[in-house]
């Protein structure tokens, strides 16, 4: 299936939001339908930014790594030189 960016990022949103509902409405919290709706709004902006989050902090660490070669962290630099 070829979608768009946009269509591919509405449909992830959307599955994100179904289920964070569904596991906020059957978790045994007894928690209703309208709470599990409203919650599900805060928790797919949060988990679609900690996704965002992780790609970018893992894209840096390879940037870094390429710029600084196979030690990459400067302590260990300056133990073995």
């Amino acid at each position: 299936m070829n979608l768009t960016k946009r269509a591919g990022n509405l449909l992830t949103a959307a599955a994100i939001y179904a289920v964070a509902v569904l596991a906020l409405r059957f978790s045994g919290s007894g928690m209703g339908w309208w709470m599990a709706l409203a919650l599900g709004l805060v928790v797919t902006p949060l988990a679609l930014w900690m996704t965002w989050l992780r790609r970018r902090f893992t894209e840096r660490a390879v940037e870094f790594g390429r710029r600084h070669g196979p030690s990459a962290w400067p302590e260990e630099r300056h133990r073995r030189g």
